[in-house]
């Protein structure tokens, strides 16, 4: 039998577990990949208490926690109406899906990408968006298998260091 997943809206309450689960989830999933330091201070500006006390404020904003028989396992964040170039429409971004290395390959991933879709076919979006790091080879596979298709790239930065994004839609 496998673990049960519940998803959960997170809003205000969870303010310092989002801080913390996605200062985490981060830095497992890149730590490999970049420069310490130069991950350390994208931590410290996008995962600090004031941030997230911020973003759980924006009603344009929408987080997602993943909870398995352990707690807390993995998180997404939607961002409301942002207009990347080159689509048209009701749009929605997919600006971070994370999940805690303990639960790689038990399909969180795929339940969180999943209440992605639903929640912003719901909210009646046309457009479900994601920019993904080009070097980011198992990620790019695992969006592709929701039917999510190359449009664009963007730069993002890092430290540093100035990283090159895929962006990645999904039409609803």
């Amino acid at each position: 039998m496998g673990e049960e997943i519940n998803i959960i809206q997170s809003g205000w309450k969870h303010h310092a577990l989002l801080a913390e689960l996605g200062a985490a989830t981060f830095f497992e999933t890149f730590i490999d990949y970049h420069d310490e330091n130069d991950l350390r201070q994208y931590i410290n500006k996008t995962y600090n208490i004031e941030q997230l006390k911020k973003n759980v404020s924006d009603n344009r904003i929408h987080y997602f926690t993943a909870y398995d028989n352990e707690g807390d396992v993995g998180y997404i964040k939607l961002i409301d109406d942002v207009k990347p170039g080159g689509l048209e429409g009701k749009i929605i971004e997919l600006e971070k899906i994370y999940v805690r290395k303990r639960g790689l390959g038990k399909h969180i991933g795929a339940a969180l990408m999943q209440k992605a879709i639903d929640f912003s076919r719901q909210q009646g979006f046309e457009h479900l968006f994601l920019g993904v790091w080009q070097e980011n080879v198992r990620a790019i596979k695992f969006y592709e298998k929701f039917g999510f298709k190359n449009f664009g790239t963007r730069k993002f930065v890092l430290g540093s260091q100035e990283c090159d994004d895929f962006l990645m839609v999904l039409d609803l």
